[in-house]
C-alpha cells in the first residue's frame, strides 16, 4: 500500500523533490506519514508542523484527495493523494 503526495513547488528548493511515493501500513493516518516523511525530509515537517502542538500550522494546508482534512489524524487509504499547498501568508 502506499500514498502519492503531490508537493506545491516551493517546496522542491528545499528538500529537492515535488512528488513522493510513500509505503503505508493500514490504519496509516497523516500524523504517523508525517513521522515517516520527518526521517528523510525533517525541514518538510519543520514547516508544516507547530513545534509547540504537533499539529499543523494555521497557515498551512494539506488536502486528501482534494479535500482540506481537518486533522492530522485523518486515516488514508492505499492510492490516496496528498496535496500540500505553501503556508499562506498572514
Amino acid at each position: 500500500m502506499e500514498v502519492s503526495i503531490k508537493l506545491h513547488p516551493k517546496f522542491k528548493d528545499k528538500i529537492g523533490t515535488d512528488q513522493l511515493k510513500i509505503p503505508i501500513d493500514e490504519d496509516e493516518t497523516v500524523d504517523t506519514l508525517l513521522m515517516k516523511i520527518s526521517r528523510r525530509y525533517p525541514r518538510l515537517v519543520e514547516i508544516m508542523l507547530d513545534p509547540t502542538t504537533g499539529e499543523l500550522r494555521e497557515t498551512q494546508s494539506i488536502l486528501l484527495n482534494g479535500r482540506r482534512i481537518r486533522g492530522i489524524h485523518t486515516k488514508l487509504k492505499h492510492k490516496d493523494e496528498i496535496s500540500v499547498l505553501p503556508p499562506e501568508e498572514k
